[in-house]
């Protein structure tokens, strides 16, 4: 039976950050969420919704005479049960090069396709934890020990909230903006 996840957000490489944060944001009505890093290394979570905190990714990467790159297609996993599913269905098909991760706020599954581009699988947690907290992932672990590192992560990491303050809080900037 094949997957059935559902799009979520999109990672973009772009040549010039500050452009694209402008149009992305001054055109298409983003706002920024969170960034990483910094300088050339810098990448921008873009959202227009409460219930995402990031419908697109900006990060550098890609140069002046390249075409077009996707950084990342998502697609949402509805529990972290179907994720390690489809992570040994995956893993029994052959494929390779997968990568998984914790990001505190989702658990992924980085999965490259036939011609290279990254598909991410990911679940939601209940936390909003900083992307800089970020630690990989065994999916062959119990789903109660997976819960029980989220859970520590978001408490021991500054800034870590419930997605319900986080989006609280997301509302409040959207509504100074206008």
């Amino acid at each position: 039976m094949p997957l059935q996840p559902s799009f979520s957000h999109l990672g973009l490489y772009v040549k010039s950050l500050p452009v694209m944060e402008r149009f992305y944001c001054d055109v298409l009505g983003f706002y920024v969420t969170d960034r990483l890093g910094n300088g050339d290394q810098e990448m921008l979570f873009l959202s227009r919704s409460l219930l995402e905190h990031h419908q697109i990714v900006l990060a550098p990467g890609r140069s002046e005479t390249s075409v077009s790159t996707i950084n990342q297609v998502s697609f949402e996993i509805e529990t972290l049960r179907k994720l390690i599913e489809a992570f040994q269905a995956l893993t029994e098909l052959g494929i390779t090069g997968m990568e998984a991760m914790n990001h505190g706020g989702s658990w992924s599954l980085y999965v490259p396709d036939p011609e290279g581009n990254t598909i991410e699988l990911f679940v939601r947690t209940d936390w909003y934890v900083p992307p800089h907290a970020t630690t990989g992932l065994d999916l062959s672990q119990s789903e109660e020990l997976i819960f029980q590192q989220t859970e520590m992560m978001a408490k021991d990491t500054s800034g870590s909230k419930t997605w319900d303050v986080w989006r609280q809080d997301f509302q409040k900037q959207m509504d100074r903006r206008g």
